[in-house]
């Protein structure tokens, strides 16, 4: 996908229950390889879109759970209360900045990362193309 190709986006949970829409360019594509993406979404690493949060429209109720982040701020999870999809990131320390899962991406298979961040904690099973960038932890905190 290239960003000019990403101006309407649309996606949803497992169930449907949650639908949304990306009305403007995303801005970064990435893939996290923390613990804590791991955990939140119960696989190897967490695909995701950044996004302006005025270009996130949300239809449904989602539910929360806050974590903080490794910059000392909260970062709010949001879920799919009826199936448990991970869909949405709002970190506090960007405010103006919401992830999205890209693999709840209607057209999921069109996403390729432009970065991998916390790459120290990747499953050692992964194997990373040398064609992507990739930063040990986050991508303002090390390479």
């Amino acid at each position: 996908m290239k960003q000019t190709d990403l101006l309407l986006l649309r996606g949803g949970c497992y169930c449907g229950h949650i639908t949304y829409e990306i009305t403007e360019a995303v801005l970064k594509k990435g893939v996290c390889h923390c613990h804590s993406c791991q955990k939140l979404t119960g696989g190897a690493c967490w695909p995701f879109l950044l996004v302006k949060s005025e270009s996130l429209q949300i239809h449904g109720q989602v539910k929360y759970i806050t974590r903080q982040g490794d910059s000392g701020h909260n970062v709010h999870v949001s879920f799919c209360p009826e199936c448990g999809t991970t869909l949405f990131g709002r970190p506090e320390a960007w405010p103006s900045i919401r992830t999205v899962s890209a693999s709840t991406l209607d057209k999921a298979e069109d996403f390729i990362p432009d970065m991998h961040v916390w790459t120290e904690d990747r499953q050692t099973w992964i194997s990373l193309s040398h064609d992507v960038v990739q930063f040990l932890k986050n991508r303002t905190r090390g390479a």
